[in-house]
């Protein structure tokens, strides 16, 4: 699950990172993938906010009572 998860996020960072790389070249080229780079922009901040969150809950459950 590990590799997946780490595959996953970095699939995402590599997009995010081409798209990027395509805004240099010129606009014409960004102009339709402009839908899809909010849409991974989206996905990355989301997955950032659940992993954060879920390793918060995780250090918070070795907690002395």
């Amino acid at each position: 699950m590990d590799d997946v998860l780490t595959n996953w996020l970095l699939g995402l960072i590599a997009a995010l990172l081409a798209v990027l790389v395509l805004a240099t070249t010129g606009p014409e080229f960004l102009f339709p993938l402009a839908p899809v780079a909010n849409v991974l922009a989206l996905v990355t901040f989301l997955a950032f906010v659940i992993l954060t969150g879920a390793f918060l809950v995780y250090t918070a459950s070795f907690r002395d009572r």
